[in-house]
């Protein structure tokens, strides 16, 4: 009978213990973090799409001389620091001319960030790296 109880308790406890260390545990993301793994530069447009399934969100612009897509996939429950992802945990993938050029917060960073011209005549100042 006291084994009973044991077992009981146990089981109460573990599952109680799942909804405290995983608060945001997501199918969906563990499989795209997964997906992600099989896709490298230079894929199109449909051929990661077609490994990963639709992003979670879809941006585009014009920047640096550029048209980019954005495509954005859930794959961590938050960012760090070191870390790949942007927004609360969604990993960036970079897409340029209908092909894949960069994964992760470095490869968003550099296609959005404005290169100051270093002889712009209306700025009092010039960026110094």
């Amino acid at each position: 009978m006291v084994w009973l109880q044991m077992i009981l308790v146990l089981g109460i406890m573990l599952t109680g213990c799942d909804a405290v260390l995983y608060p945001r545990f997501e199918k969906d993301m563990w499989s795209s973090y997964i997906r992600l793994q099989d896709v490298h530069p230079g894929m199109s447009t449909s051929e990661v799409v077609g490994i990963v399934g639709p992003p979670g969100i879809k941006e585009e612009g014009d920047y640096r001389g550029g048209h980019y897509v954005f495509y954005f996939y859930l794959t961590h429950s938050m960012d760090y620091d070191g870390g790949e992802t942007v927004r609360n945990g969604y990993t960036p993938l970079v897409f340029k001319g209908d092909r894949l050029v960069g994964i992760g917060k470095r490869a968003y960073r550099s296609a959005v960030e404005r290169q100051d011209s270093i002889d712009s005549p209306d700025l009092p100042w010039k960026r110094v790296h």
